[in-house]
């Protein structure tokens, strides 16, 4: 299938405005987004960094801190932005001519990014023979599916059909770190730009921070787009920080494995099919999805429905007790238990 227009708009988690007030439930806790919800203990900045408009410097020692923490291959350069939404909207801008491939399900912001810069879109279910450049988000969101082997097979073939591989790791970086170092390193020849969000990890997804990785030349094309001054005194500051601390960083990825086994056998013991997920969110298979988001919005809880895909929820992590026996609790009246 061939898209030449977008029929609706995008939709999103973290809407929790709209559930608050559809639900009339001021306390709805919010499982949509597939955020962390324990965040990294930021530094205080003082009222003198935040006047102060970022310098190349602390630009320069921010994409350092991020070179070390994913272990970017020395060939390869980085690119920051305020967030990888933003980023992933410009690089269309960087690919020549011709259809692009996006792996379905996935995150819906890619195919209107493509479009709105004059590419078809392909939503078949494998890469078309006259497709020439292509978008996966691995791990995917929502499934969590993480094929490493498919998509270096993947950027085999676009190289020798000299087109664009986006590979969007908005959610890598938990339980499939050592898997996103190998990948960089073995694409690093190939043309390919890698995503990185620093707020969903973290926990900080309001400081608007994200990274590119991928070739010299593609990097500094996109680095013209984003202009100057786009990520803040402030972000530059604690994407520093946060993304040196590899104590914190191991702690929380152990926590969020954790935190993600602790939700899928919850899940599991409501007799929900898990399908997949990550250290960030699990997804789950359900014949009446639609019926049961409604259900747990009544009782305080939100979580992700897609409209493309009807029998998909995504369920962030609660993060403490209270938020995971709120949720243990909406489950059991789902299926009529005291």
């Amino acid at each position: 299938m061939i898209r030449k227009s977008l029929s609706r708009l995008p939709e999103h988690g973290g809407d929790i405005d709209v559930a608050r007030q559809r639900f009339g439930r001021a306390d709805m806790i919010d499982l949509s987004t597939g955020i962390s919800p324990r965040s990294y203990p930021a530094p205080t900045l003082t009222a003198k960094r935040l006047q102060a408009l970022p310098t190349q410097s602390d630009l320069d020692a921010c994409l350092d801190a991020a070179r070390r923490h994913y272990r970017v291959p020395d060939g390869l350069a980085l690119c920051a932005g305020p967030g990888t939404q933003a980023l992933l909207q410009l690089v269309p801008l960087l690919a020549s001519d011709g259809t692009v491939w996006i792996e379905q399900p996935t995150y819906n912001e890619h195919a209107p990014a493509w479009l709105a810069n004059g590419h078809d879109v392909s939503i078949a279910p494998t890469l078309p023979t006259d497709a020439r450049h292509a978008v996966v988000v691995l791990p995917n969101n929502p499934t969590g599916r993480a094929d490493y082997a498919a998509v270096e097979v993947l950027a085999a073939e676009l190289a020798r059909r000299q087109g664009l591989l986006l590979v969007d790791g908005a959610f890598a970086g938990g339980d499939t770190d050592a898997d996103d170092v190998r990948l960089l390193e073995k694409l690093a020849q190939l043309h390919v730009l890698h995503l990185r969000s620093f707020g969903k990890f973290f926990g900080m997804a309001g400081l608007r921070l994200g990274f590119a990785i991928g070739p010299q030349e593609q990097i500094s094309n996109l680095m013209e787009r984003v202009g100057p001054w786009a990520v803040g005194t402030a972000a530059l500051d604690i994407g520093k920080v946060a993304l040196g601390d590899e104590a914190w960083v191991k702690d929380h990825q152990n926590w969020l494995s954790q935190q993600a086994d602790h939700l899928s056998d919850l899940l599991a013991r409501h007799e929900l099919t898990v399908i997949g997920g990550t250290s960030l969110f699990q997804c789950v298979r359900c014949d009446h999805a639609a019926a049961l988001q409604e259900h747990l919005g009544k009782n305080g809880v939100w979580v992700r429905a897609f409209s493309a895909y009807p029998d998909l929820l995504r369920f962030g992590l609660p993060g403490n007790g209270a938020a995971f026996s709120t949720l243990d609790q909406a489950l059991a009246k789902w299926h009529g238990k005291p």
